[in-house]
């Protein structure tokens, strides 16, 4: 018998037949002897919904209420499964990421886990009880509830796998696995079959949707065997694992961040030291940093956190120039940051772009390039026929 946990993103969710689906192949997995715990998401678009109906009324809404709002579309897919399971003759119960015991920090809309109680959790698994988790949500030691950020539904599923010392930690949505590139600028993208968790890890952050950057840090922290599989067919998907069971290779995979913006701060007296201070306590989401001069910092954000940025930097800068459109494009994989070939390779595909080229950084497993959006798709399918990455 094992234990496994099963995460169901919100386009798997998106309609009442679709959830039946779902917790038919649940169903079959607890009559054939296993022990599951399943974890959802908000039905579909809902919480985008749930958002526009609060922007509808006020602009800038109170972070604690935004946080009642958005669970509740979590709150509504639970009950639907569980109610699912329930008719396929499957004992579940529904619970929020309050009463199952989430524990998290105190910040509104984008909360860290501190622990998990549980309590209720194991109650109902040892009365052979099927729990249904809402995803994407805690409650704070204040007892305030609070929501773990877009995507926050992974970083439950993995920390109750980490918990309960699941066997297997399965996360499920409309793609079948972690692919080399995004399947929409190639068509021709292969999927990955095993991954290391720091490559996925990497890959999260530069730009694949797959999986939350959060859920891969935990599920490495607690080795945790974690796999992205497909709602829709019966595929095998992704397996996240150790690096030492992965064959080493070059470019594993290429992850692009889109919809940024370059923005240049110019310092009074060579400041860095100050401005820099400003931007670490602003809660913006620096993508990266760039040092140009003694006065100048450069500096990618979201391009729709532009203001924000000026906001708080206003006082610390003489002056400002931005670029609109940027993108991020990195090639991930063992040895790529120090491996010649791979950089003689990615500098002859951008050498025709090099007049938009705002420049390359890298690190352990990752090499990128800060460009213009418009050649995102141009340089990521030269790369990705450069590096044998389409079938």
């Amino acid at each position: 018998m094992a234990l496994i946990i099963k995460k169901f993103g919100g386009t798997s969710l998106a309609t009442p037949s679709l959830i039946m689906h779902l917790a038919k192949r649940v169903a079959a997995e607890v009559k054939s002897g296993n022990k599951v715990v399943v974890v959802v998401s908000a039905m579909g678009k809902t919480t985008n919904e749930l958002i526009s109906m609060a922007k509808q009324i006020t602009n800038q809404p109170e972070e604690r209420e935004m946080d009642m709002l958005l669970t509740a579309g979590e709150r509504i897919s639970m009950s639907l499964f569980s109610m699912s399971l329930n008719f396929l003759n499957v004992k579940a119960y529904s619970f929020t990421g309050s009463q199952v015991g989430i524990i998290t920090t105190e910040e509104h809309t984008n909360a860290k886990i501190l622990s998990v109680k549980g309590e209720r959790l194991l109650s109902a698994l040892n009365e052979g009880i099927t729990p249904i988790i809402a995803g994407f949500q805690g409650v704070s030691g204040s007892k305030e509830v609070t929501t773990l950020g877009r995507g926050g539904s992974d970083t439950t599923a993995v920390a109750l796998a980490a918990f309960l010392k699941a066997d297997l930690c399965e996360i499920y949505s409309d793609v079948d696995g972690v692919f080399t590139i995004d399947p929409r600028i190639n068509s021709g993208a292969r999927l990955i079959n095993q991954i290391s968790y720091e490559e996925m890890l990497i890959m999260a952050h530069m730009g694949s949707k797959v999986l939350h950057p959060r859920s891969v840090e935990i599920a490495e922290r607690y080795n945790i065997r974690l796999a992205v599989k497909p709602s829709f067919n019966e595929g095998d998907g992704t397996m996240i694992t150790n690096a030492e069971n992965i064959e080493s290779v070059s470019v594993r995979g290429i992850s692009t961040r889109q919809n940024l913006a370059l923005v240049n701060l110019k310092t009074p007296d060579s400041n860095i030291v100050s401005l820099m201070k400003k931007l670490n306590s602003s809660n913006l989401n620096i993508e990266l940093f760039i040092t140009k001069t003694s006065e100048i910092i450069s500096v990618v954000v979201e391009q729709d956190k532009v203001n924000d940025l000026l906001s708080c930097t206003e006082d610390a800068c003489t002056s400002v120039s931005i670029n609109n459109d940027i993108a991020i494009v990195s090639f991930i994989g063992t040895g790529v940051s120090t491996d010649k070939d791979v950089l003689g390779k990615i500098l002859s595909i951008t050498e025709k772009y090099s007049a938009d080229v705002f420049g390359f950084f890298t690190d352990k497993l990752v090499l990128s390039i800060v460009t213009k959006q418009p050649y995102v798709e141009k340089i990521s399918n030269e790369a990705a026929k450069a590096f044998q990455l389409i079938g």
